[in-house]
């Protein structure tokens, strides 16, 4: 079986890494044009360990915690102008746990649970402004409910999409906190 270091230049790609018994282990470097296009990580030629994509640009795409060949732990996707886009954890290469989306500001703009894959749990969906726009539960993939919506302003909106009124929803709030 091969061992030894790996250079390898097919065009304007150049990728760099180790053999061991014919398999690759330890970082791999991968580069395009002289810009790096990924930089991975592999044990017995499985990714395993922390692996960096990149765009065009230079800039980190997303940052990949693999194990055995499988996405494990809290990925990270990022947009080419380098702000976080939607992290996303991961077991045993499913989604398992909490999964969120950013708006370019940094502000939360959707948050979700997964459990073996499928969406399970409380969906959140975020107006820029940090209300909630959309809320919803799941169950093993399928909703429970219709879910609301809410307007801007934290309303709940009627089923014709407009936001109640504001003394419907003050009285109902006042409601629910005499009752509690």
């Amino acid at each position: 079986m091969a061992n030894g270091n790996l250079d390898l230049t097919r065009g304007d790609s150049h990728l760099q890494g180790r053999l061991e018994d014919g398999a690759l282990d330890g970082p791999v470097r991968i580069q395009e044009a002289g810009r790096p296009q990924a930089q991975l990580g592999y044990a017995n030629g499985m990714l395993h360990g922390p692996s960096i994509l990149y765009h065009p640009n230079g800039q980190i795409s997303a940052q990949l915690p693999y194990a055995e060949g499988r996405l494990h732990g809290v990925a990270q996707y990022f947009a080419a102008e380098g702000w976080l886009q939607r992290k996303v954890a991961y077991r045993q290469g499913l989604m398992h746990g909490e999964a969120s989306s950013y708006y370019p500001d940094g502000s939360l703009a959707e948050l979700e649970l997964y459990r073996d894959g499928v969406r399970d749990g409380l969906y959140q969906r975020f107006h820029g402004n940090g209300q909630v726009a959309h809320r919803g539960r799941y169950a093993k993939g399928k909703p429970l409910d219709e879910g609301q919506g809410f307007a801007e302003d934290g309303r709940p909106l009627d089923a014709d999409g407009k936001p109640i009124s504001r003394l419907r929803w003050w009285w109902r709030r006042w409601n629910e906190s005499a009752e509690a």
